[in-house]
């Protein structure tokens, strides 16, 4: 099963999927995290030996520490369904996404204004929830836990 998160910058997607992944770790489901770098360039280098390997030519860097595993591979183009491909290996129950907003997987579109978010609604398929600019805890926990039930419905399915 996958979700995703979608929308602007500091709109909530990522508290939102915070939150989330840690109500549906608590009632027991096993989930993957996986987020878009969607600003253009590479993302910050986790590991200044990693990036010297990768600088060096390497498609793939990996690092291991303390029971973390942590990798970083170089591919032309990466899409959710690669990416879910690569983690099949993996046993889990759900793939929450934050970003990604062009594929077609079911998603909460988080806004921050109408008037920005009007055409961004349009270029979107398969949106389950949208979910307007919260301004309190209670507001934000509603969404939160509409988007648990949903997500635990589909995981059952």
């Amino acid at each position: 099963m996958i979700f995703q998160f979608v929308g602007y910058q500091n709109s909530g997607k990522t508290t939102a999927m915070e939150a989330v992944t840690r109500e549906l770790t608590e009632k027991g489901w096993k989930v993957i995290a996986l987020k878009h770098h969607g600003h253009g360039g590479i993302p910050d280098n986790w590991s200044k030996d990693s990036a010297k390997h990768r600088q060096a030519g390497a498609i793939a860097s990996v690092v291991e520490g303390d029971g973390i595993l942590q990798m970083e591979i170089a591919q032309e183009e990466w899409n959710v369904k690669n990416i879910e491909g690569f983690l099949s290996f993996f046993s889990y129950d759900v793939l929450l996404v934050e970003g990604y907003k062009s594929e077609d997987f079911p998603k909460a579109v988080f806004l921050r204004q109408k008037e920005t978010n009007r055409h961004q609604l349009t270029k979107l398929t398969n949106i389950q929830f949208i979910v307007p600019y919260y301004h309190n805890q209670w507001e934000k926990e509603c969404y939160i836990n509409k988007i648990v039930q949903w997500v635990e419905q589909k995981i059952q399915e």
